[in-house]
């Protein structure tokens, strides 16, 4: 490892293990990037998902970002504290989530709060309860234009849409579109995907706007696709691992301007056989729903990862070293948001001074 890396801590043994560390310079950079691919800060939405943190949510607010999406009503509650202007919540609510949002509308009528929606069942659902409170929901049409994990195909959303729009109790926002699913590692085959899988959506809004609606907004992509939908115009883009980046979507995006702004500290705890490391670093410390490796350690690369129990990660390595036991490393993990809800708390560091502790808020799915 070079001299002085720009993760490492000055003070390690103060570290403990395993641990997360986050770098809010590199957190700046991260946003400023965002604004600048964006072009305008009112069209980020950015997601909190990665994060959880208030902290992170209090410096996008300091560029301008007042509008956030969320996926638990944990982020939510986050996001309430923070005093945002607007809170999508990014997932279909069920009747008790509901609820809570009419609620949390009633008690802080300075935020606006909406969701998604994409069924009529649930619609008629969400335009009963708002009745019954005497409220009006806010609804985004969730589209499913390839992921296949959510929304309505834009083939069949139109009668759906024209449903929400003229619901008295409901208020349309527009057009929700998240497509992970498009993920090329060359940048114009990833536009190209994009554009290939947004044509029926474009569509659908022309259909729509002919038969006399009206699609006030459209929220598009995350991280992945967040270059490609900048490319648009009069569109919402909503981008959250872009705040703390991994190597995962590193390798998604390799040429994008992020950069990494989150590790993880372990240590090695035992050399248990020839060229066999076992450090403190189980899958309950990092991500583990894709195989091995899921992280790289720093000092380590190329190294085989043979294993990973819950508070353990063995790793093969043959090149001369000189690792002790209790020595400190850092790694990136390969998928930094479910890494990230696996702490409650993370060290920040600047400059190399470890500062105060970052609270990570939103861990909770039940507030």
């Amino acid at each position: 490892m070079s001299e002085n890396p720009w993760y490492r801590a000055k003070d390690e043994a103060q570290l403990m293990t395993p641990g997360l560390l986050v770098y809010p310079d590199r957190i700046k950079h991260n946003i400023e990037s965002m604004i600048r691919i964006a072009g305008d800060v009112n069209r980020l939405i950015p997601h909190v998902k990665t994060y959880k943190m208030q902290a992170i949510v209090k410096m996008q607010m300091r560029y301008g970002i007042q509008e956030f999406k969320c996926a638990t009503l944990g982020e939510l509650q986050m996001l309430i504290a923070c005093g945002v202007k607007h809170i999508l919540l990014a997932i279909q609510p069920t009747k008790e989530k509901v609820t809570r949002i009419l609620k949390a509308q009633e008690e802080h009528p300075e935020i606006r709060f909406s969701t998604l929606v994409d069924n009529s069942d649930s619609l008629t659902l969400f335009s009963d309860l708002a009745k019954a409170h005497k409220q009006q929901m806010n609804l985004w049409l969730d589209i499913n234009n390839g992921m296949n994990r959510t929304g309505i195909v834009p083939e069949r959303a139109k009668t759906l849409y024209k449903q929400l729009f003229h619901d008295p109790n409901l208020n349309a926002m527009g057009l929700h579109i998240y497509d992970g699913h498009i993920r090329p590692l060359e940048l114009k085959e990833r536009v190209d995907h994009c554009n290939s899988d947004f044509q029926a959506v474009e569509q659908l809004i022309r259909e729509i706007k002919e038969e006399g609606g009206v699609v006030p907004e459209f929220i598009t992509g995350g991280s992945p696709s967040f270059y490609p939908h900048s490319l648009r115009l009069n569109n919402r883009l909503s981008p959250g691992t872009t705040l703390l980046w991994d190597l995962g979507y590193q390798k998604i995006w390799n040429e994008s301007p992020f950069l990494h702004a989150a590790v993880l500290v372990t240590r090695l705890i035992s050399k248990p056989n020839t060229n066999i490391y076992c450090f403190d670093l189980g899958h309950k410390a990092v991500a583990s729903e894709m195989p091995l490796p899921r992280v790289e350690i720093f000092g380590l690369e190329g190294a085989v990862h043979k294993g990973q129990s819950e508070e353990h990660l063995m790793v093969e390595y043959h090149k001369p070293n000189d690792f002790k036991v209790g020595d400190l490393f850092y790694a990136i993990p390969y998928h930094i948001c479910p890494t990230v809800a696996k702490y409650s708390k993370a060290y920040s560091v600047k400059e190399g001074e470890v500062g105060p502790f970052w609270e990570i808020e939103a861990r909770d799915y039940q507030v």
